[in-house]
């Protein structure tokens, strides 16, 4: 019957999290056709539609561009560079509103609004029901409206968010990044007949977004090997363009911009300068004598802030560009004209009508906002810009719309949830009262830093703080009873010590290269790298392959068994290893010095697999490996079972468990990124020296559930994560896949970032079991599995309750999106990761030794 209260108690607590979810991140309400009506202005007497000045455009959406990739002097995009010297681009460094992923961004670039945090889950899980704007008002619609034939080849999340609006089209899968160069060859390859002259007449507007930048980054960051390339190809298309349809049609417009930045790691959804910075250039030959870029010539000296020409709004680009083209202004739109385009009109008349054009499409929103209609007076352009940008600051820094009665519902489950497991905790341990007391103090004193919003992203240092005390408390009671191992301690506690050196997580420092281990090992030269890289895999391996049993009791050939964890290890390896020369050097340079063995490697994994691109040879290692991962995971599960019932044999309950987790932990390494393969050794170092100093469980169960949960969030930051989108690992998330799948994807990306969190779920079992006598396996391997589940149903209820009030306490806060918001998603997936790996999976395993 406990079991039944405890496992429905813990989805109620899912669901109250989800409903808290549900109303904390409602779908923007948006302006109607009948409040457009209502509060609109009309516009003066004197009021005369501006002519258009462009007829034809051309967007190219460079994904990931950040401004220092355009305009910098660590740009190698030297056509680019050319046409801002020239006079035809006009350059801006674009602020982009976090969260900084795909589909908020183009959400902004279309519609002008700023995008509710949810699309960056939407982003991940997208499709036309979830995030479609085909019914709200964008700059696509308008030209829809008003017969304009568009044309789209790339990232298919156009397609998703505008699926009637397109004349021609082609999408490609957005996550698919382990590939760089098919995404941006399956845009190009149309361009031959797009921009003939034929092909010119079937368009009116062209767009292009290429994803293989944005790709380069999430595997090898922005100082990737493969950058300049990516760079040149881009800067190539740039002038193809530019040849073909900016010099033979003076009213076309080229727009080139990046939809956000990327962070030093190469990834991006945060806050930071590096990701919000967007590039964005202008290109037509209307500009040439304008001098709109005010003499600064490209490229500019590289900088820290990332700005570079004028900083303007990203979401300016839509009343700008619905101008230029004679188009009306989408009605929620946010942004404001860019007042340097004004010179492109002939008399002040006409850019003030420009102005007051925009003006009073932001007024409609702010009447709406304050509920009545306030009155337009004649302006000057001097003060309609200031009215503009009053207009545009009062609306960006409106509230978001809660809904309350969500909240308040899900506040009152949540808190309903954690009464009720302070009582099931304080009735099951009522003979320890002092341990149940002081789980509960330790539960609070995490949960109280949710009130500050620099110990959410700073939070590593929390659990490194309760870390280092829990150690300290298990070795001081190992020497009250005068039982201490120096070996076990030593290597305990060197291993917790290089897990933090590896890399200095938190938001704050977690991108400076000379606090981390693992940035050190990725900058080693070509000639020793390999050889270091190499010794660190069998170092990783070691201590797995040690401690697995290859001598099944099921009666399995010992040769069998040792054979697919030969292959397990050699696959594994070898798609670390080419992963690891592939991101941190050109392969393919004849001037870079590698070990013999190194290129005997590489030419052999060629041979074998009859391909040359090293992405598409590492997938076909990845789906070989899934292969023989399965079914050698099935065996060992299966096997105690078929020892009982058919070979009349008791399996070890240890040999069992060391198994599980060393073939899991292959898998967990698989998906690991590559420089944070040596961390799984110092996981074994720590588990072993644990298991060798802590206490028989039955003395003191609590104190493995304790060690469990203080290494599984340690463990998740060392990682590299933070609370931050931007940590978010998407490196592997195809490992093995030929397309985008969202089941699969979606489960690799979330092995790739909770790792370590399985791994000590997985070692929970071996450390607990390997306490209990072999007699006692089956009267208490039950208790264990609740104790645990109690332990984190208190847990998750006492920290949750309290981020959940802390959020609705700051809802207005200055940092509620970036920094709170964003920890609600991760607590979720915590909640999932205890729900999925903590209770189910170890359950099956758990049923499967009998």
């Amino acid at each position: 019957m406990r079991y039944l209260v405890l496992i429905f108690s813990l989805l109620a607590q899912l669901a109250a999290f989800l409903l808290f979810c549900k109303g904390f991140f409602p779908t923007k309400v948006l302006l109607t056709p009948d409040e457009l009506d209502q509060y609109s202005t009309p516009f003066p007497d004197d009021y005369i539609e501006p002519k258009p000045q462009f007829d034809q455009v051309v967007l190219m959406v460079v994904d990931a561009m950040r401004a220092d990739f355009l305009f910098s002097n660590n740009s190698y995009m030297d056509f680019a560079h050319k046409l801002l010297n020239d006079g035809y681009g006009v350059g801006f460094t674009a602020f982009s509103n976090p969260p900084t992923v795909t589909l908020p961004r183009l959400k902004g670039i279309t519609t002008g609004s700023t995008p509710n945090f949810i699309d960056a889950v939407l982003n991940i899980a997208d499709d036309e029901n979830t995030s479609g704007l085909g019914d709200q008002d964008s700059w696509l619609k308008q030209m829809f409206l008003n017969d304009w034939k568009i044309n789209m080849f790339g990232d298919d999340t156009w397609h998703k968010l505008f699926p009637d609006y397109f004349t021609k089209t082609e999408g490609t899968a957005s996550f698919y990044v382990s590939d760089f160069t098919i995404v941006d060859n399956n845009v190009t390859r149309h361009l031959d007949y797009e921009l003939s002259n034929e092909g010119k007449s079937n368009w009116d507007c062209l767009i292009l977004h290429y994803l293989g930048l944005d790709h380069i980054g999430h595997k090898g960051g922005p100082n990737s090997p493969n950058m300049p390339l990516k760079q040149k190809e881009m800067d190539q298309i740039m002038e193809r363009v530019f040849n073909e349809v900016v010099l033979q049609n003076p009213n076309s417009l080229f727009i080139i911009l990046g939809d956000h930045g990327m962070n030093d790691v190469g990834n991006h959804g945060g806050s930071s300068t590096a990701e919000t910075s967007a590039a964005l250039m202008l290109v037509s030959q209307k500009f040439k004598n304008l001098n709109l870029n005010n003499n600064i010539e490209s490229p500019i000296t590289w900088n820290h802030d990332y700005n570079y020409f004028d900083k303007i709004d990203q979401i300016d680009l839509v009343p700008t560009l619905t101008e230029l083209i004679g188009l009306n202004i989408p009605i929620n739109n946010l942004g404001s004209f860019v007042p340097k385009f004004l010179n492109l009109y002939n008399d002040e008349e006409e850019q003030k009508n420009v102005l007051i054009k925009n003006a009073l499409q932001l007024k409609v929103l702010l009447d709406k906002s304050n509920g009545k209609i306030s009155t337009f007076e004649n302006m000057e352009i001097d003060q309609l810009i200031e009215y503009i940008n009053s207009a545009k600051e009062e609306l960006l820094s409106s509230s978001s719309d809660y809904n309350y009665s969500d909240l308040h519902l899900a506040l009152a489950v949540y808190l309903l949830m954690t009464i009720l497991s302070f009582i099931i905790f304080g009735l099951y341990f009522k003979g320890q009262f002092f341990t149940a007391f002081f789980d509960v103090v330790f539960f609070v004193i995490y949960s109280v830093n949710f009130i500050a919003s620099s110990m959410v992203e700073e939070e590593h240092h929390l659990w490194w703080f309760f870390t280092t005390i829990f150690f300290a408390y298990i070795i001081f009671k190992r020497f009250r009873i005068g039982s201490i191992s120096w070996i076990a301690i030593s290597s305990m506690m060197i291993g917790l010590r290089l897990l933090k050196a590896w890399n200095n997580s938190g938001q704050k420092h977690n991108l400076k290269a000379n606090m981390k281990l693992s940035t050190y090992l990725s900058q080693l030269p070509s000639d020793i790298g390999p050889n270091v890289y190499a010794g660190l895999l069998v170092l990783s391996f070691l201590p797995m392959v040690l401690h697995i049993n290859v001598k099944t009791e099921a009666g399995l050939s010992m040769n069998i068994y040792q054979v697919l964890i030969a292959m397990l290890t050699c696959l594994v390896g070898s798609s670390k290893m080419l992963a690891y020369l592939s991101e941190n050097y050109n392969i393919n340079d004849v001037s870079l010095v590698f070990p013999k063995w190194c290129l005997k490697f590489i030419s052999f994994l060629k041979e074998t697999t009859q391909l040359e691109d090293y992405n598409k040879i590492n997938n076909v290692l990845f789906s070989l490996l899934q292969r023989v991962w399965l079914f050698t995971i099935i065996i060992q599960l299966f096997e105690p079972m078929v020892s009982k019932f058919i070979f009349k044999k008791k399996t070890s309950i240890t040999h069992y468990f060391s198994n599980v987790l060393g073939i899991i932990t292959f898998v967990l390494i698989s998906q690991t990124n590559y420089l944070n393969v040596p961390i799984f050794p110092l996981l074994y170092l720590i588990l072993f020296g644990f298991a060798y100093t802590s206490p028989n469980y039955s003395t003191n169960s609590n104190i493995f559930n304790v060690f469990i949960l203080l290494l599984q969030n340690l463990t998740f930051f060392q990682f590299g994560s933070t609370n931050s989108l931007s940590s978010v690992d998407l490196t592997n998330s195809f490992n093995g896949l030929t397309n985008y799948n969202i089941f699969l994807s979606g489960l690799l990306t979330y092995t790739c970032n909770w790792a370590g969190p399985i791994f000590w779920s997985i070692a929970h079992l071996y450390l607990t079991f390997s306490k209990i006598p072999q007699d006692r396996i089956q009267s208490m391997k039950w208790k264990i599995l609740f104790d645990k589940l109690l332990f984190n149903f208190v847990f998750y209820c006492t920290s949750g309750l309290l981020l959940l009030g802390c959020c609705y306490h700051l809802r207005f806060h200055l940092f509620i999106w970036t920094v709170f918001s964003p920890k609600i998603l991760y607590f979720l997936s915590w909640l999932v990761c205890n729900l999925v790996f903590d209770t189910i999976i170890s359950y099956i395993i758990v049923a499967l030794y009998v």
